[in-house]
């Protein structure tokens, strides 16, 4: 569900939320607003809050050392030739779960592993490097897993959107304020093509996702590379839609408590229609078409259950040529963008 790689190293996701834990009304629009652009100067981010530099700049640090807010580079595996995705839904014994999540949030493979309701106990994404890899994955190492029952797999065969932003709506017309980011992948036109990315563009993705907003100076000293080449090579990376950012959260500490995620099966004729009419929400977070037991898989943050209703019936309602969809709750995020 993310669009990154397996070249930073694997480091603790955001705190999750306490039971009735929600940031302050200034927190939640920092953190909007760091979605939006994350690399925002702080007076940039202050411009748009309407509040000091060193209001932003002092709040800001407070939840990125607290490790509720990470933010961190997504390399696109497509545009980096670094392999495809793909989506399993898995089945657990009962109890079991949590621990196959944790065993399958330990695999380099694995850049995003929820907990659902529903029909599945777990929505797991891979980037796999070819067929082959996948076959080794989906028919001997899962079978290696204690506690899975079933799966299924699906391999995405069209992105149409990936996005962070999510958040906006809490800061209304302030967000135009915000700097314009390059496009993410899906956004832009064309069929992605692989982007020439060598050892030292990786060695910056990998600075980068550890901390997204290392200044070009301090990427260049840890790098070795010139400030000069270093911006050089981030602005290629960025504007081909190699590279983009992402900030975390867990969407609970926003006000967004009932994110879900949605298995469609469309007609074929009106496909592009559907996604391109999802793509259009701004609660919708993630959609791509897939080659399996479902033509469209979607990601939707909303705030409650009331408003899932509401979107199923008058949004999923009012989608051309939809045969039958499935809904799942998520419970919670164990992996995300290859932090665990």
């Amino acid at each position: 569900m993310e669009s990154g790689s397996g070249t930073s190293r694997q480091r603790h996701s955001p705190i999750a939320a306490r039971p009735g834990e929600v940031l302050s009304d200034v927190d939640q629009r920092l953190v909007a607003a760091l979605q939006i652009a994350p690399r925002a100067s702080w007076q940039q981010i202050a411009t748009a809050l309407e509040v000091s530099e060193s209001t932003a700049s002092r709040r800001a640090k407070r939840l990125i050392s607290s490790e509720r807010v990470q933010i961190s580079a997504m390399p696109d595996p497509l545009r980096c030739g670094l392999g495809f995705p793909v989506l399993m839904q898995v089945e657990c014994a009962v109890g079991a779960a949590g621990s196959v999540a944790q065993t399958l949030a330990a695999r380099p493979d694995v850049r995003f592993v929820a907990l659902l309701s529903g029909s599945y106990d777990l929505v797991v994404e891979l980037v796999v490097p070819s067929r082959f890899h996948l076959g080794e994955v989906a028919l001997n190492d899962l079978n290696k897993i204690p506690g899975i029952v079933r799966t299924t797999t699906e391999a995405v065969v069209r992105n149409f959107k990936t996005a962070y932003d999510w958040g906006r709506g809490l800061l209304g017309e302030r967000a135009e304020v915000l700097p314009a980011t390059p496009s993410s992948p899906a956004r832009q036109q064309g069929r992605p093509q692989d982007q020439s990315v060598d050892g030292q563009d990786l060695t910056l993705i990998q600075l980068l996702a550890e901390d997204g907003r290392l200044s070009a100076a301090e990427m260049a000293k840890r790098s070795g590379l010139s400030e000069s080449s270093v911006r050089r090579r981030l602005d290629s990376l960025t504007s081909t839609g190699a590279v983009h950012f992402a900030t975390f959260i867990d969407p609970v500490l926003m006000g967004f408590e009932a994110p879900i995620f949605l298995w469609l099966d469309v007609d074929l004729s009106c496909l592009e229609d559907v996604a391109q009419a999802l793509s259009d929400q701004r609660e919708v977070r993630y959609v791509s078409a897939t080659a399996g037991d479902s033509d469209l898989i979607a990601e939707v943050m909303l705030p409650d259950l009331n408003r899932v209703y509401e979107f199923l019936t008058t949004v999923v309602g009012a989608l051309p040529g939809v045969r039958r969809s499935e809904v799942g709750l998520e419970l919670g995020t164990v992996k995300r963008g290859y932090l665990t």
